[in-house]
This record gives structure tokens, C-alpha cells and sequence, in this order.
């Protein structure tokens, strides 16, 4: 059919070209006033009806094709689009929606008009037009980092591979991942080990596997035997696998076992792995002979030297970029003599052969960071490990300062290796040679460094026999990590091949979509989260309707989310939230393709989220309004009696009768600040005293100024504020009531101690009319006039006392500026001819000025 329509292309063309010219001049010639006319003659009226409606069911059709929901833009009449005013065309409601539906349908009909006029057959394809879709010459672009400068390669056009893949890519949410492995090769078990016995051929996972032409007839028991011979080759034909997974719910993701799981689990370690042996040096980088695999005869003549290699270092290079769940682009495959790159796009239906080396136990097989190269083989090619080497793993038991391939290359290969190729695009056709030297130099110095690594973890484990890891004081602490106690030499060694195991036992598993709550790691709510947005309740609806609708963009033309949609533009349409095509693309500066391609549809959903999400909160308003008509308010009622003492009895008790005993023979009934704090005798039952105690507990403390407590008062820290008198000094005397010492006045020529035990900082139930002091601050002004002198006349002592505290005191003068206060003001320290009671009444303090408020009786 398309070849039909390149051939006809021109004179299609012209036909389209000249009906349109006919419509055009028709439409010209008719009067201005065809109104009237249309009631002259009945027959005109009924004919341009009829053409009218015509076109509107022609225009209707197309706009059905353009949105998914075209009734609410349907087109009832030339009033909807536009209206006649004064003998003036203006625009009408659905004008906008009209245009943007013409634009969306003028974009797809350019894209593929492009798609057709590719072939050959055209005969007005030019030069300049022959060269459209050809890769472009690869272009290296230089971005500067912190640390390293990193290459960019790209280029443009670059076809995409996975079109040309024999095997269906299946992005769906709603299914899980199936094996590609048919033959189970070097199989201690047989390849349906492990799965469920139930039939689930009504379910979600049994309808997919059917469709795949995977059925499995019943589980097989274990070989019998400990190992599998090298040279055995023994397989199992799938035939279809399985009911596996029989309490599937509909529209979960569940997953097949580890195909390899048994025998990864039950591998045994080579004798010569375990034993000491030189390093051998890697040939010389350019005398090491170098293949570019690409063809299925030189993949077949790889293998067969691969078979006789007892070590080999592997390594991928990936794209995700331009796909959903990425593909594997390079394999490189060294051992000790030759160096091998395989173009794992053009051999990817046959790389499943890989597992004759990969699954032998025999083989050791060498990877740095093998994480995610385990799952990329498995969804890829169905290619698995067994007898996994991570050198990454080694670094961490030998507890490296880094643990980067770079590092190791460099501190035991003397190498430097070249990381400005890690965001090169690895699509690229035929590979630039700085790209394969890079790709080759990841293998190529791997086995050295694996050596070295093996001998330092059986010396360090050789020399650390008995010895105790977690000593920081010890000599040898921090030469091993993960291990407390060294008990054998080859225990280092080990660790490094259990952590690899565990990692080679990684599943490649599809990840669904959790549209409600976002989870997972391609959700919204950790995207959310990690970007930290103010949203309003609509536009959190507008970002996880436009979150859903990319990520199935994304499933559907199998892109990557960042190439349907960048986060920063997603975020950008979240806040505006346009209304318009013109305005979406003011936000995207450079629209991604699908972006364009699907504008009106992005508008469209932006709209009818908004009118939702809109409406649910006109709800919730009802809602709250309809609460507060009724008159409900909190009401919080604390300690009542009677739930109190039902959760007391209802809850195993804590404070028992045993532990209020105890508490009694330790702590004194009172204390001078909080009173009594201690259940009364009175109370007999535990609930009783812990009602009692949380009562009690309920304190309003005035905290004092600088206050020194004697022995037997319970230790606080005291507030930092003003003393009480200027150049005075507080000190601890021998007996356990706390003293202040005053300068001595003119008159007595000797220092006087106020004992702080007089006064009491509490407030009798009925005062006498008491005389209240205070300072009040005002405005400083600085002056050089000398100080005033301090009068203080002390407060009367006991005679014993007085000597007894007079013997501990320590006289310190500091200078300090005195707040001029007002001469009507009363001071208790300056009035030396007053009388008082040797206990105030009261005492305040202002913590912010200083400033101290004493009440006597007279």
C-alpha cells in the first residue's frame, strides 16, 4: 500500500492540490449576502445545508482521530469556531480547540509524509533528501567535570537497533519477565527445578507464558552426583515452562526463579582457586591479537577458543537512552592470549551460546561491578554465571581506599585508564577506534589484577590466622573488612566468593506502575520526594497524571522517560499548568519529539485533571463546611478519673507497690523546690498511687537566679543572669546555707555576708500590706562621672553564724558600672535606718533587665 502511494505520490498530490484550489475559488464567488439568497431560493438552502453538514461530520471525524475524546470539542455549528459581529468574523469558544486539532493533525501528517518519502521508489527524492536518515559522522563533545572531562559521542540519526531485533521487546506494566534460556547447559538440575506444581493456566502469568508457547509438563528431582563434569553438556529442552506462580493476582508482576540458582548455590570452589600461585603478566597491549566480533562464523570461532580457557574477564556497555528498559550494546570477553569486542546488537539472537562458558563451574569468570551485568545478560541474551570472580567485592574485603576499575588498574597495573568515553553512545556504527580501545582496555589488564588480588587475599589471610579484626588499638586493625576473627587462611579468599555468588544470583525482574501511591523506583512520590516541589492540591493531581502518561509514552514507543519528558519540564507543566499548545511549548525549550508529537493530547489531559481535581476539592470543602455548621469542635479532657483508672488496671502496672516501697527508702518525702513528690501511705493500691504521682507530676517552677544549693538539695543547672548586687561575689561557706558577700560600706570598714537561708521565696496565703520595690530601668547614657559609693547595711545575723561564715567568705571587689536609678525609688541594701522582717515576702526578678522586686512586712 505504501508503495502504491509513493508511486502515485504526484499525481495524488496534484489531485488534492487541484480540488482544493476549486473549493477555494468556489467559496469566493459566492455573495456576501448568501443569507438572503438562502431565503430566496429553497432549493440553495437545502444544498448548502447539506454541504454544511458535510463538512462538519468530515471535520468531526478527523478531530475523533486527533484526541482520544473528541466530544468535548465536537463542532455544532460555524458558530462554535467563529461568530459574525458588525459585518467582522470574531473568534468563537471552540476556535482554540479547532486550531490546536489542525496543528496536532499537520504534525503527524509531516512525520509521516517523512516516513514514506524514505524509499527509494520516490522520484523526487534529491541529493540533499537521499541523506536523510543516514547516521551522521560521530561528533565528540567535551564536558568538563569536577575531577575528569568527559566525551560526549554521538551522532544523529542513528537508526535504532531494537527494530531490528528478532525477539519482541515487551515493556507492558502488567506482565512479568520470562526466561529466554531453552537449554539449560552444564545443569546439576533440571531447568524446571524449583517451580510450583500447580497449574495456573488461568492466570495473568500462565495466559502469558501460553502466548509464548510455554507450557510445563511437571518438575524434574535433582542429578544425582556432586559435581557436573567439565566436558558434560548435559541440557534440558524447556519446551515451555510452567505453571509457575499459582497465587498470581491479576495484574501483579510476578517472577520466574534463578534457572541457575541450584548449582550457583551449591558450587564448589576449584582446589587450584584456593592456592597461591604468581601473577601472570598480561601481554603487551599492542602485541595482544584484537577481534571485533559481528558475524555469527567469527562468534563460533571465539567460542571454541574460549572452551579452553581456565579464567576469563568480561565486561558490557549499555543504552538506555533511547529505550525503556535499555539494551546491551558491547560485550568484551579477554583471556590470558587474546582480546575479543562482540557487537552484541547484531549477534543478539544468538549470544545464548555464551553459557557453554559462563554456566561451566570450571571456568572462572572475572567482572568488576557485576550488579547490573548479570541482570543485562539474563534479559538480554539468557546468559548466566556460574563461578563468579567480583573484583569489587575483593577491594571491599581487603578494604581498599577506592573501588573503582580505574583504581585497580592503576595500583596494580600501572594503567590509566581513559573514562572520557563512560557517556559515549555505544549504538554508534562501525565504532570509532578511540571507543573500542576504551571497551577493549576494561578486560584487557582485568585477569592481571584479578591474580594480584587473589595472592593478597591469601597472604593477608595467611598472616592474619587468629588474629582479632575488631581491636582498634591492634596492630593489623583495618587490613581486612567484614571479618572479626581471621580463622583460616583461606577465609578472606572465601568471603570474596560468597559475596560474588550473591551477587551472580541477581534477577532480572519488571518493574509495574503504581499509579495511587507512585511507588517503586520510577514512582512519582520518590520523584516528588527527591525534588522536593511546593505543589497545590491540583497540580500534584496535573504531575501524576502527566507522570502516568509518560511513563506509558514512554512503555509504548520503547524511549526512556527522560527522552519523552525531562524532569525539569515535567516540574515546569506541573506549575503552569498551560491551556494551550503555544503555551506547553513555551515551557519546553527544544520539545522533545514526543512532546510535539502529542501536544493537544498533553493539554487535553491537563484540562480534565484540573476540573477533577478541582471538583474533589469543592467536595472537601462541603464536607468541612458541613462539619462546622453542626457545632462539632475537639474537646480534649486530661487525668478523668474514671478512664484513668480503667487504662491503669486494663495495663500491666509499672509503678507496683514493690518499686513505691523502694522509692521510699531512697528518696526524702520533700525537697525545697518541688515539694512533695512521693505517693502518701494513704493510698493502698498501685493504681491509686500511679493516679497519685501523675497528678503530682503536674509542677509550675519559678526558677531563681543564681542559686547554690546545699549538700543535701538535688543538683540543677542554674540559669545565667544578673547577680543580685553589684560587685559582689556568691560564695559556699562550710555549713549548709548558701552566702552572698557585700562590700564593706565606709562606716563598718569590714565585709558583710547576707545569708541567703533568711529568705524564703514564696508568698504567704494572706499578706499584710506589703511595700513593694522596684527598679525600673531607663535609658543608659554614658558619662565620666565617677561612681557613686554603695551603701549596704546588712541584714541581722546571728552572732554564731556570722562568725562561722564570716571565717569562709572571700572578699572580691570587681568594678562595675551601677544603673542610675531614680531617687524616689526604695532599696532594701541602700536604706540602712529602715526596719524590716528578717523574711521577705516576695522576691521577683525581671530575667531580661536584671532588675529584683523584694515585698517586706513592715
Amino acid at each position: 500500500m505504501a508503495d502504491a502511494f509513493v508511486e502515485n505520490f504526484d499525481r495524488s498530490l496534484a489531485a488534492a492540490f487541484s480540488a482544493l484550489v476549486k473549493a477555494t475559488k468556489a467559496a469566493g464567488r459566492l455573495p456576501s449576502d448568501i443569507a438572503f439568497h438562502r431565503t430566496l431560493d429553497e432549493s440553495i438552502d437545502t444544498r448548502l445545508s447539506r454541504t454544511s453538514d458535510r463538512m462538519l461530520h468530515m471535520g468531526n471525524t478527523l478531530w475523533m482521530q486527533s484526541r482520544p475524546d473528541p466530544s468535548s470539542i465536537a463542532i455544532d455549528s460555524i458558530d462554535d469556531v467563529a461568530v459574525e459581529h458588525d459585518g467582522r468574523w470574531q473568534t468563537g469558544p471552540r476556535f482554540r480547540p479547532v486550531i490546536d486539532a489542525v496543528d496536532t493533525l499537520l504534525e503527524k501528517i509531516d512525520i509521516g509524509l517523512d516516513e514514506v518519502l524514505k524509499t527509494s521508489a520516490h522520484k523526487l527524492r534529491t541529493a540533499a533528501s537521499a541523506q536523510i536518515g543516514k547516521q551522521s559522522a560521530p561528533v565528540v563533545t567535551t564536558i568538563k567535570g569536577n575531577s575528569l572531562d568527559y566525551k560526549l559521542v554521538h551522532a544523529q540519526n542513528i537508526p535504532r537497533p531494537q527494530l531490528a531485533f528478532k525477539d519482541t521487546i515487551d515493556n507492558s506494566p502488567n506482565t512479568p519477565f520470562v526466561w529466554k534460556i531453552r537449554n539449560k547447559v552444564h545443569a546439576r538440575v533440571p531447568l524446571d527445578y524449583g517451580l510450583p506444581s500447580a497449574k495456573v493456566a488461568e492466570s495473568p502469568l500462565g495466559r502469558h507464558l501460553h502466548s509464548l508457547g510455554i507450557a510445563r509438563p511437571g518438575a524434574t528431582p535433582p542429578s544425582s552426583g556432586t559435581t557436573t563434569p567439565r566436558t558434560s553438556k548435559r541440557t534440558t529442552d524447556i519446551s515451555g515452562v510452567f505453571d509457575a506462580m499459582s497465587a498470581v493476582e491479576a495484574g501483579s508482576l510476578a517472577s520466574l526463579p534463578h534457572p541457575y540458582e541450584y548449582e550457583i548455590s551449591h558450587y564448589e570452589t576449584p582446589e587450584w582457586l584456593l592456592a597461591a600461585s604468581e601473577p601472570q603478566k598480561p601481554i603487551d597491549w599492542d602485541a595482544t591479537p584484537f577481534q571485533f566480533v559481528d558475524t555469527p562464523e567469527q562468534l563460533h570461532a571465539m567460542m571454541e577458543h574460549l572452551r579452553t580457557a581456565r579464567e576469563v574477564a568480561i565486561d558490557l556497555e549499555h543504552h538506555d537512552y533511547r529505550s525503556y528498559q535499555g539494551f546491551t550494546c558491547l560485550i568484551q570477553i579477554s583471556t590470558r592470549s587474546t582480546d575479543f569486542v562482540v557487537d552484541a546488537l547484531a549477534l543478539r539472537a544468538d549470544l545464548g551460546v555464551l553459557n557453554e562458558v559462563t554456566a561451566d563451574p570450571a571456568v572462572i569468570k572475572v567482572f568488576h561491578g557485576a550488579e547490573s551485568d548479570i541482570v543485562w545478560l539474563q534479559r538480554d541474551f539468557g546468559v548466566y554465571v556460574v563461578g563468579l570472580f567480583d573484583t569489587y567485592h575483593a577491594s571491599k574485603v581487603l578494604n581498599m581506599q577506592h573501588h573503582s576499575l580505574a583504581h585497580l588498574l592503576l595500583t596494580y597495573s600501572a594503567f590509566h585508564a581513559d573514562k572520557k568515553y563512560q557517556l559515549a553512545d555505544w549504538r554508534i556504527r562501525p565504532i570509532p577506534h578511540e571507543m573500542l580501545a576504551y571497551a577493549r582496555a576494561d578486560t584487557h589488564f582485568l585477569l592481571y589484577v584479578f591474580d594480584r588480588m587473589r595472592c593478597e587475599l591469601l597472604e593477608r589471610g595467611q598472616r592474619l590466622v587468629g588474629v582479632d579484626m575488631t581491636e582498634p588499638d591492634g596492630e593489623h586493625f583495618g587490613m581486612l573488612a567484614g571479618i572479626d576473627l581471621v580463622e583460616s587462611a583461606t577465609q578472606p579468599l572465601e568471603l570474596t566468593l560468597q559475596r560474588s555468588q550473591q551477587t551472580a544470583l541477581k534477577r532480572h525482574i519488571k518493574e509495574g506502575y503504581d499509579a495511587e501511591h507512585g511507588m517503586g523506583t520510577g514512582g512519582w512520590a520518590k520523584l516528588a520526594k527527591k525534588w522536593r516541589h511546593p505543589f497545590t492540591p491540583t497540580q500534584l493531581a496535573v504531575f501524576r497524571a502527566l507522570h502516568e502518561w509518560r511513563d506509558s509514552c514512554a512503555r509504548e514507543e520503547d524511549e526512556s522517560v527522560r527522552y519523552v519528558l525531562p524532569n525539569h519540564m515535567l516540574f515546569n507543566i506541573s506549575d503552569a499548568m498551560p491551556t494551550d499548545t503555544a503555551g506547553l511549548f513555551r515551557l519546553c525549550h527544544k520539545a522533545p519529539p514526543p512532546v510535539r508529537l502529542y501536544a493537544l493530547d498533553i493539554v487535553r489531559l491537563i484540562a480534565r485533571t484540573r476540573v477533577r481535581a478541582e471538583a474533589r476539592m469543592d467536595e472537601f470543602r462541603e464536607l468541612v463546611k458541613d462539619v462546622e455548621s453542626q457545632g462539632v469542635e475537639p474537646v480534649h479532657v486530661r487525668f478523668d478519673d474514671k478512664e484513668d483508672k480503667e487504662i491503669v488496671e486494663d495495663v500491666p502496672d509499672v509503678l507496683t507497690s514493690e518499686l513505691v516501697k523502694s522509692v521510699e527508702n531512697i528518696v526524702a518525702p520533700t525537697s525545697s523546690l518541688f515539694g512533695s513528690f512521693v505517693p502518701s501511705a494513704v493510698a493502698t493500691s498501685a493504681a491509686e498511687r500511679a493516679r497519685e504521682i501523675r497528678s503530682n507530676l503536674v509542677l509550675t517552677v519559678a526558677v531563681p537566679i543564681r542559686v547554690i544549693t546545699g549538700p543535701t538539695e538535688p543538683e540543677f543547672t542554674p540559669v545565667p543572669v544578673k547577680p543580685l548586687v553589684p560587685k559582689s561575689m556568691m560564695v559556699l561557706s562550710e555549713s549548709s546555707a548558701p552566702s552572698i558577700s557585700l562590700p564593706a560600706s565606709k562606716k563598718t570598714k569590714t565585709t558583710e555576708v547576707l545569708d541567703l537561708s533568711k529568705i524564703v521565696l514564696s508568698e504567704p496565703e494572706t499578706p499584710d500590706t506589703p511595700v513593694s520595690t522596684t527598679r525600673k530601668s531607663r535609658k543608659r547614657t554614658r558619662t565620666n562621672k565617677p561612681e557613686p559609693e554603695t551603701n549596704v547595711e546588712a541584714f541581722e545575723y546571728d552572732d554564731s553564724a556570722r562568725d562561722a561564715i564570716g571565717e569562709s567568705t572571700i572578699d572580691v571587689n570587681q568594678p562595675k558600672k551601677v544603673r542610675h536609678k531614680k531617687p524616689k525609688s526604695f532599696d532594701p541594701y541602700k536604706t540602712s535606718d529602715s526596719k524590716f522582717d528578717k523574711r521577705p515576702t516576695r522576691s521577683r526578678v525581671n530575667n531580661k533587665s536584671g532588675n529584683r522586686t523584694l515585698s517586706y512586712k513592715k
